[in-house]
């Protein structure tokens, strides 16, 4: 069934070389956030790839120039307070403010697109390490994995939107640890919920895992 979503993006950076133009979108958010692979596997946290999916489909439309992935990442809006014991050396607090300001995302692997988005060596504000032996590890993905995963949450999208269009409406929230879908919801005393079932639960997934089934999923519908 067609849909159209809106939205609005905090920012996009953009990147050319050699003639291709590189996309990433950034959110900033004014509380700690996480890239949480559970949450992209199950639905819960699919806006940044929407967004990012949907400029790489349609960049000409929307940026003047057609445009690849090069990932998403969650930007803090302020500077956090970071609780310490004691007084700590000018050069503790810098390490220590340094980590708290890295960011948290996706990103696509490749060397040139992270050096253009964080000019140090040690990539201090991505979430990307270089090994002892130069390899860079971290919240990365391929061009392929990408695109695998840019048909994995379009069809969960569509399946969402089948599912609402053809009634799909009882009550069925998630729990996760702390995180509640009811917390905050305010028809809590028309569901009762807590009356007749148990919100569904979810376990977290490595990102091995996660990659795993976005590939084994891409093969079931090829």
């Amino acid at each position: 069934m067609p849909a159209q979503l809106r939205g609005f993006v905090d920012r996009l950076d953009l990147y050319e070389r050699d003639g291709q133009t590189y996309v990433r979108v950034v959110d900033y958010k004014t509380g700690r956030k996480d890239f949480d692979y559970c949450d992209v596997l199950n639905g819960l946290g699919l806006q940044m790839l929407l967004y990012l999916f949907a400029l790489e489909d349609h960049g000409r439309a929307y940026l003047g120039v057609s445009a690849e992935a090069a990932g998403v990442l969650y930007f803090p809006a302020r500077a956090a307070v970071l609780p310490v014991e004691g007084p700590v050396e000018p050069q503790e607090a810098r390490l220590l403010r340094q980590k708290e300001a890295r960011r948290k995302g996706l990103l696509l692997l490749d060397e040139d697109v992270l050096q253009a988005m964080d000019g140090s060596e040690e990539s201090r504000f991505l979430p990307v390490k270089r090994g002892k032996t130069g390899a860079l590890t971290g919240d990365l993905a391929t061009g392929q994995q990408l695109d695998q995963l840019k048909s994995y949450v379009f069809r969960l999208l569509a399946c969402l939107v089948d599912g609402i269009a053809g009634g799909q409406v009882e009550p069925n929230p998630y729990s996760r640890g702390n995180h509640n879908a009811c917390r905050y919801c305010e028809y809590a005393s028309a569901c009762h919920l807590d009356l007749w079932g148990q919100p569904r639960s979810y376990r977290a997934v490595s990102a091995e895992e996660f990659w795993e089934q976005v590939e084994q999923e891409g093969t079931r519908h090829d």
